[in-house]
């Protein structure tokens, strides 16, 4: 189910959200569209399921989320940082365009990440010729 999906289900009605979501989903195109627009949707269906409108969250609730991200769906610290890093940019979207007078997410604490990727392949070692 995309966004426009699950905002027409009626559950998030007010026009202040629906805007809010076009607006802060405007600021992207192609694959970085795909990408935020599913991480806004994890964060929405949270939300649903949680019973909370997502205008009226409170920066403990995005704690709640951190929390359920790692501990009981056991994501990564990247993808929980990146997650929130969506979150933020929506309720930070919310705050410029006046929705809001404050982002919930601002002093939520993301996962330290590692600046070392995990990926195997190729470093400065296997580079060389012999």
């Amino acid at each position: 189910m995309n966004t426009a999906e699950l905002l027409a289900r009626g559950d998030f009605a007010h026009a202040s959200l629906r805007m809010a979501i076009a607006a802060y989903l405007a600021r992207f195109k192609g694959q970085s569209r795909v990408h935020t627009e599913s991480d806004l949707r994890a964060f929405l269906a949270w939300c649903e399921r949680q019973g909370l409108d997502p205008i009226e969250t409170r920066r403990p609730h995005i704690e709640l989320y951190l929390r359920w991200m790692q501990g009981v769906v056991g994501y990564k610290p990247s993808t929980v940082s990146r997650r929130l890093s969506v979150v933020a940019g929506f309720y930070r979207t919310c705050v410029i365009d006046g929705v809001l007078e404050h982002s919930p997410a601002d002093y939520v604490r993301r996962p330290r990440v590692s600046s070392e990727s995990p990926t195997l392949g190729l470093n400065h070692c296997s580079s060389r010729p012999y």
